[in-house]
């Protein structure tokens, strides 16, 4: 596969030949980062990475970490496949996130990963608007003494972050679209990185003829990032209302197949758990679920 700098902003096509496009999991592009040191890389697959955001998964073996610290100078959203993992932040915030949880990092976090179970973990990101300045990795990276942890050696001299991190643990509501999980502003000034659990998703439904459940980890300015999960059907399959996006998009299988419609160009695409698709700004689309359970689809839209 090819060089993770070689393909960035341009996998799997140049951004001026944006097409709806089904990805299955083999066609992801495969890379270690950082590539120069394996022993502290995580296995990177690429799943779609253009001028609007980037989508890919990142793996960690057992005991496993990556280092040195990263940084991107836009929002990262994670959805948890396989946990539990601890993300760590520069400022001093530890998050421990189990299977189907989220995070949302702010542009501007430092941050790294550990893996302290005795199973791989694997969790999918989202980034927008940008994922990456001119150096992979930073050329700048803070050491251990400038950032915060138990017994650091500067901890006293660096931010306190306790005033800084807002409560997100209350009920959300439709008006918190593009506002969730904190005001995105907030966030990407104090730095604060925020775990969001399960009863911290912001419900809503979509469509009103077909109502489908959406679950919210990430809604702001750059991106939007969650969940779709559309029940099964009774007499004939069970769809959703058909939507369009003013940003590119991109769907991920949890747990399906899962049939992406393209209304307007009468095209229809299966997709397995871990398949993805993409769909340009302005295509018109619906989920339909022939079968005999729910089926579950992480949604990464640029702009609804």
């Amino acid at each position: 596969m090819a060089k993770l700098f070689d393909i960035l902003e341009k996998f799997p096509f140049e951004p001026d030949k944006k097409k709806p496009t089904l990805i299955r999991k083999s066609d992801y592009s495969t890379a270690l980062y950082p590539p120069n040191n394996a022993f502290t890389s995580d296995n990177t697959f690429t799943i779609v990475t253009t001028d609007t955001f980037m989508l890919g998964i990142y793996e960690l073996c057992p005991g496993g970490v990556f280092l040195p610290l990263d940084i991107h100078p836009g929002d990262e959203s994670y959805y948890i496949l396989n946990g539990p993992v601890v993300q760590r932040s520069g400022n001093g915030q530890f998050a421990y996130l189990q299977s189907g949880e989220g995070l949302y990092m702010p542009e501007g976090a430092w941050h790294c990963c550990h893996n302290f179970s005795d199973n791989k973990a694997r969790i999918l990101y989202f980034i927008t608007p940008k994922a990456w300045s001119e150096a992979i990795p930073p050329a700048v990276i803070p050491t251990d003494a400038e950032t915060k942890f138990y017994k650091g050696p500067n901890n006293a001299t660096l931010p306190d972050m306790r005033d800084k991190i807002a409560n997100i643990s209350r009920q959300g509501c439709t008006d918190d679209i593009g506002h969730w999980p904190v005001d995105p502003t907030d966030a990407r000034v104090t730095g604060a990185v925020y775990a969001v659990r399960e009863h911290e998703k912001l419900n809503s439904v979509h469509g009103t003829a077909h109502p489908m459940l959406i679950r919210f980890i990430t809604s702001n300015d750059y991106g939007h990032f969650g969940e779709f999960i559309l029940p099964a059907g009774g007499y004939g399959p069970r769809c959703s209302d058909p939507d369009t996006h003013a940003g590119d998009a991109a769907l991920y299988c949890i747990e399906g197949p899962v049939t992406v419609n393209l209304v307007d160009l009468q095209e229809s695409f299966v997709l397995y758990p871990e398949d993805s698709f993409f769909l340009p700004a302005g295509t018109k689309y619906q989920l339909v679920n022939f079968e005999n359970h729910a089926i579950k689809v992480v949604f990464a839209v640029t702009a609804l």
